[in-house]
């Protein structure tokens, strides 16, 4: 996840819901630990934007399609951070999302993605409330709801990807996030699947 531009190594490691944090994970060392949440991007073009990464030679083409909501921020109450996730997205409804068009980051980040047209708002909303409470630390980019396309790949190719993707629009339902940790090893771990209240 690093940074709204960067993604992480993320590895199914099981998910609870319904539960204690201290029932349904191992919670993970404080001084150790850095929280991601995120809303997995599933589907027939889930799969076509992984195919587009591995074939651009990105070296995070492993990483599952997703809108970052939250990356790296430390934890210094695992339990109570936890908590504070789970009351955050039990208050929100599920809700549509649109991508259409392309963008990109560079030259700050090289980075191309999908642009959010519809469903903006509530993740807006969602990463402001998650950026709160026990979790509340300003993060390095301003936030840019986007499913990234391409990464750490050659500028000319970054453009060719933008390029192939422009017109390309589809639609998904945001039914819950998954929240992930980082190890002081740089290692990401899914703990839990969060779903959201209806």
């Amino acid at each position: 996840m690093g940074s709204e531009h960067n993604e992480h190594r993320a590895t199914q490691d099981g998910a609870a819901q319904g539960r204690t944090a201290q029932e349904s994970i191992r919670l993970p060392e404080a001084s150790q630990s850095f929280l991601g949440i995120v809303i997995p991007v599933e589907g027939e073009y889930a799969r076509k934007v992984s195919a587009t990464r591995a074939a651009t030679g990105d070296p995070f083409a492993y990483i599952a399609p997703h809108i970052t909501l939250m990356s790296g921020v430390a934890l210094t109450d695992p339990a109570e951070a936890i908590a504070h996730v789970r009351n955050v997205v039990s208050s929100f409804s599920s809700f549509p999302i649109r991508f259409a068009g392309t963008d990109t980051f560079y030259p700050v980040s090289p980075v191309t993605y999908l642009r959010v047209a519809e469903g903006e708002r509530e993740l807006t909303e969602l990463h402001e409330r998650l950026h709160s409470g026990p979790l509340d630390a300003k993060p390095a980019f301003p936030f840019v709801p986007h499913l990234t396309l391409a990464q750490e790949i050659a500028p000319e190719r970054l453009a060719e990807v933008r390029r192939e993707w422009e017109d390309v629009s589809f639609n998904m339902a945001a039914h819950s996030v998954t929240v992930h940790v980082r190890d002081g090893a740089g290692a990401w771990t899914q703990i839990e699947e969060l779903v959201f209240n209806g």
